[in-house]
């Protein structure tokens, strides 16, 4: 590269203009601009080999630290190299102003005359440039690097040439929306292979050797993202740490990513950046992008989420509900779920996420790099804001009833007393999704997801605490989906730690077993769910003792969870034939209704559709007497309020009469029965069901009736 005696430059770093005398022209090959050194240990990648012979001008399109730009360098080192180029123009594409000062630069050194401006420079360039031009026959490559906005290079396209190439990085993928033969290049994160190879050659370089599981493990971690390889070894090179110690750092809440990674003097490479800031600037200017404000707020909303896969639903269900909260909503419907989707499409455009609205179930991915970073930019209060919205939409857009999930999501956030319009559309996902967002979200939020209890009240039944609803949904959907293992095994696996967080009596805890219980059992062993069952109630109900100290609204919902389970348990005893234990099972119940009712101060009769069931299995069970007792007193009560011919009473009465002759009193049992016909008549047509049927027992009574007179007879 030529200069002349007397040039200096002034101005900021990616805005330089330059003033010189007049020098000589270029001589070939010439370079413009400095071509970035070559990374350590710089791997070849094969992202830019193509089949077919290369388009002459091309994109490289990519999140921040995927290698762009040292693929570029790489590019343009090779060809330069080969004596492939006469002229190689180096450009930091930042801005239009940069752009323009690069070309006036370009054409001063090549033509020795400089231009009156930046302007009239790049005019002259491409000029230069174009087919018919004073550089027509010149091989060369440009390169721009680092383009922020594709409208900082709109009309200053190098013109397309035979003997032309033009290369550019950047992040928006929407670089090439304009000119044909643009081949855009997407450049993802390291594969496996490149990550393990280029670990294994950093750390050989300083005389260090890994296993080569911790090296998989260590690459995995990172989400295998060149620049969070290259800063996080450089942190290895400079403070010892194996790999095993680093991930420990990693795992560490406590830690932040500015402190694993090298201070700005030490960065590997000539970055500029450490990792947790690299995606700032495309971040700031995706959110002052129309819909203003809604970027920032949407992908802040997916760092504690899964970051292989996030049902769209969940998003636009964010804005949606954001938009009923907003005092200054419009009268008329926003669109919010196309103001959603738009974002989604700009962040997309930003390399920030993918975004692919056709995958209803994994519709956005976001690096689990960028997801940390974006975590660790928010305020600990902010965070567990974005935690909590999250689960809640997350567990609403998981119900199969779309109207209810939209209902719901409403009332979640929303104070107001109207409901918002709702449309109806599928919003139901596969358990796996899930459940790898709801595992995200325990990882990254694990107070909120599994509880925090206090230890004061280890033992108690509830700490105020709970466990999100949202972690149950993931083993009940397994269930549902028809995988009854798998849901026992996330819920066995689940049992420990959240026993261990709220105490082994929490009613959290409680909700595990009984569904441990329930899933064992259909698995084949009601033995063991009966035997679960039948502990878990006794714990409960040693929590009623006077030794602990709960206000009669929390005794009032322990019984009724005590009576759940009671019914499960009643479940599985018939399923196991065991009648007599059904029938304690609702003498229970009926204590528990009698308790609650004392509690709450509630006066009347009992609940009578609990007690017909009690009555039914006392005299399954072998206790006819029993369920006579129960009936008798239902059929008086029911006589009071609504008189004999009710017709509500007649199932009463007839189970009455058959239960009165099983016990041994056919006479009386012909006697209710024959009250009961007569009235049916009375109300019902002669050939309904209902009457056929008491006819039928009427028979059947009467002629035991008789048998035992004639046996007594005799």
């Amino acid at each position: 590269m030529r200069a002349s005696n007397h040039s200096f430059a002034v101005g900021h770093a990616d805005q330089v203009a330059y003033y010189a005398g007049r020098h000589a022209p270029a001589t070939w090959p010439h370079q413009v601009g400095a071509v970035p050194n070559t990374a350590h240990c710089f791997r070849r990648r094969a992202v830019l080999d193509t089949p077919d012979i290369p388009a002459r001008c091309r994109i490289l399109v990519g999140t921040a630290g995927a290698g762009k730009t040292q693929l570029a360098a790489s590019e343009a080192r090779t060809a330069w190299q080969a004596g492939q180029l006469d002229l190689l123009v180096w450009i930091t594409a930042g801005s239009r102003a940069a752009i323009l000062t690069a070309y006036a630069r370009a054409i001063a050194e090549i033509t020795g005359r400089d231009p009156a401006d930046p302007e009239q420079g790049a005019r002259e360039f491409l000029a230069w440039l174009r087919p018919g031009g004073a550089g027509e026959t010149v091989r060369r490559l440009i390169v721009l690097d680092g383009l922020v906005d594709p409208d900082d290079l709109r009309g200053l396209w190098p013109p397309d040439h035979p003997v032309g190439r033009t290369l550019v990085t950047t992040w928006r993928r929407d670089a090439a929306r304009e000119g044909l033969g643009r081949q855009v290049v997407t450049v993802p994160s390291f594969s496996s292979a490149e990550a393990f190879g280029y670990l294994t050659a950093v750390l050989a370089a300083s005389g260090r050797v890994e296993a080569p599981e911790q090296l998989e493990a260590f690459a995995r971690e990172l989400g295998h993202l060149p620049l969070a390889l290259a800063q996080a070894a450089a942190c290895l090179a400079s403070t010892g740490l194996s790999c095993a110690d680093y991930l420990r750092l990693l795992g560490d809440d406590s830690r932040r990513l500015t402190d694993l990674v090298p201070d700005p003097g030490g960065l590997p490479d000539e970055q500029s950046l450490p990792l947790p800031y690299a995606w700032d600037l495309a971040l700031e200017r995706a959110d002052a992008m129309e819909p203003v404000g809604t970027a920032r707020m949407l992908l802040e909303l997916t760092a504690p989420l899964a970051s292989d896969g996030i049902p769209a639903a969940v998003l636009i269900a964010a804005v949606r509900s954001l938009d009923w909260q907003r005092t200054d909503r419009p009268a008329e419907d926003a669109e919010p779920d196309k103001r959603a989707d738009e974002t989604l499409a700009l962040l997309h455009r930003w390399s920030l996420l993918d975004y692919d609205p056709a995958d209803q179930d994994r519709s956005v991915r976001v690096h689990p790099v960028v997801q940390r970073a974006i975590r660790e930019g928010v305020s600990a209060s902010r965070a567990a804001e974005l935690a909590d919205l999250a689960a809640n939409l997350l567990f609403v857009a998981s119900r199969k009833s779309a109207d209810e999930a939209n209902l719901m999501t409403f009332f979640l956030v929303h104070p107001r007393d109207e409901a918002p319009h709702l449309r109806s559309r599928t919003l139901d996902f596969p358990p796996n999704v899930l459940r790898s967002n709801v595992e995200a979200l325990t990882r990254n939020a694990p107070a909120m997801m599994l509880g925090s209890g206090d230890p004061g009240l280890r033992h108690g039944w509830s700490t105020g605490h709970q466990l999100h609803d949202l972690v149950l949904r993931v083993g009940d959907t397994l269930a549902d989906d028809g995988r009854p293992q798998a849901a026992l095994d996330y819920f066995e696996t689940l049992l420990p730690t959240t026993a261990d967080r709220l105490g082994a009596r929490h009613e959290s805890v409680t909700k595990l077993r009984g569904r441990i219980a329930r899933l064992r059992a259909e698995s084949g062993d009601p033995a063991s769910a009966i035997a679960e069952y039948r502990c878990v109630i006794d714990e409960h109900l040693a929590l009623l003792g006077p030794e602990y100290e709960l206000y009669p609204s929390e005794r009032v919902r322990l019984v009724k969870e005590v009576s759940e389970l009671r019914y499960r348990l009643a479940y599985w005893l018939e399923q196991a034939g065991d009648l007599p234990g059904v029938a304690r099972v609702y003498r229970d119940l009926l204590a528990d209704d009698g308790y609650i009712a004392a509690v709450d101060g509630r006066t009347g009769p009992p609940d009578s559709e609990l007690r017909r069931k009690a009555a039914e299995w006392q005299g399954r069970a072998g206790d006819p007497a029993g369920a006579v007792a129960i009936y008798r007193q239902l059929v008086n009560e029911q006589f009071r309020p609504h008189g004999p011919q009710d017709p509500g009473t007649f199932d009463t009465r007839f189970r009455f009469g058959h239960w009165l002759g099983e016990s041994g009193d056919a006479r009386g049992a012909v006697t209710v029965l024959a009250d009961l016909l007569n009235e049916q008549l009375r109300v019902l047509r002669p050939d309904h069901p209902d009457v056929a049927t008491t006819r039928q027992a009427l028979t059947y009574w009467q002629g035991q009736s008789r048998g035992r007179r004639w046996r007594r007879g005799r």
